[in-house]
């Protein structure tokens, strides 16, 4: 579906009507009960990076996830492009995620459950892995994909450095 605006088209900010206060109570519950966090299980570390040969430029990428909207298969390959975007100067809470130690899904943050209902810690107080959940832009000459996920051991391998013993003890400077 996309959405464009003319110059007939009216946009009303923040309407006063039933249907938008209903509409707005049930993106606020879905957001707070974790709706919009990744709820599939990070595959990196099942994929055997070697058997990954096809080579994508961003305008490729771009429609080949234009192609499979309505699959749920990822798309394995390898792009040239270098970060445009990295935003570490956000608060810590959008920078590093606590995931259920056994299934690497987003956990409930005040309760310490899990919220995959598949995983056998789900509902329970579970064991968490605390690991970067970084969005960046990535850049080639075709263009740029941007709120690219980069997380897990490849993000503590790109940034140099471990989430829980070096990140969180860096002290803030200013210059």
């Amino acid at each position: 579906m996309i959405a464009t605006v003319i110059s007939k088209t009216i946009i009303t900010t923040n309407p006063d009507t039933k249907e938008a206060n209903l509409l707005f109570s049930y993106v606020r519950e879905f957001v707070e009960f974790g709706g919009l966090d990744e709820q599939e299980e990070q595959t990196g570390d099942q994929v055997n990076l070697d058997s990954i040969v096809d080579v994508y430029t961003v305008q490729q990428v771009k429609l080949r996830a234009q192609e499979n909207l309505d699959r749920s298969d990822p798309i394995f390959g390898i792009t040239f492009a270098f970060i445009t975007a990295l935003n570490l100067d956000s608060s810590i809470s959008k920078l590093i995620r606590n995931r259920c130690a056994w299934c690497k899904f987003a956990i409930n943050e005040e309760s310490n459950t899990c919220v995959n209902v598949a995983c056998s810690g789900s509902g329970k107080p579970v064991d968490v892995i605390t690991t970067f959940d970084l969005l960046v832009g990535l850049t080639d000459h075709t263009g740029t994909l941007q709120s690219c996920n980069l997380s897990g051991d490849v993000a503590e391998k790109t940034l140099g450095c471990t989430v829980s013993f070096q990140f969180t003890k860096l002290k803030l400077e200013n210059n």
